[in-house]
């Protein structure tokens, strides 16, 4: 019959087990920035918010409604696939509801990320055409 309680071999085998796995997971898989030469690569799926205060100071309208979902990995000449979503509320006459959609704002496009020097922790989005900042970003914080 089993013991209820683990023996003192097992219980090392177990931690070292977890210890192995913790120390062998990938730590790049959870950086969600990382530095490739003159570029900076973004993990597929991050979300970038604006950083509102210098959008709004460029003259973007409504920066806290729009947000960019990367894509793809970072292909050979360092550009990166993005979709903006706009997020709109919409009401509903009938239940009186009012719910915040999601919408895709523009087709998929590439981008060059790089990391702002005046801003720490925030990317700016370059575009690949002409060298313009397109956006100053950083990841999406969960909304109170």
């Amino acid at each position: 019959m089993p013991s209820r309680h683990f023996r003192k071999g097992n219980h090392m085998f177990v931690c070292l087990l977890v210890l192995t796995i913790v120390i062998g997971f990938p730590l790049s898989s959870l950086a969600q920035f990382v530095d490739k030469g003159e570029y900076v690569e973004v993990a597929k799926g991050t979300k970038l918010c604006p950083k509102v205060i210098v959008e709004k100071s460029k003259g973007v309208l409504d920066p806290e409604n729009v947000y960019w979902r990367v894509t793809s990995k970072v292909r050979t000449n360092g550009t990166q696939t993005v979709v903006a979503v706009v997020l709109e509320t919409e009401y509903d006459r009938k239940s009186g509801e009012t719910t915040i959609k999601e919408r895709r704002y523009d087709e998929d496009y590439a981008t060059f990320f790089k990391r702002d020097p005046e801003h720490k922790g925030m990317l700016l989005m370059i575009s690949p055409q002409d060298g313009r900042v397109e956006a100053t970003v950083e990841p999406c914080r969960a909304k109170k």
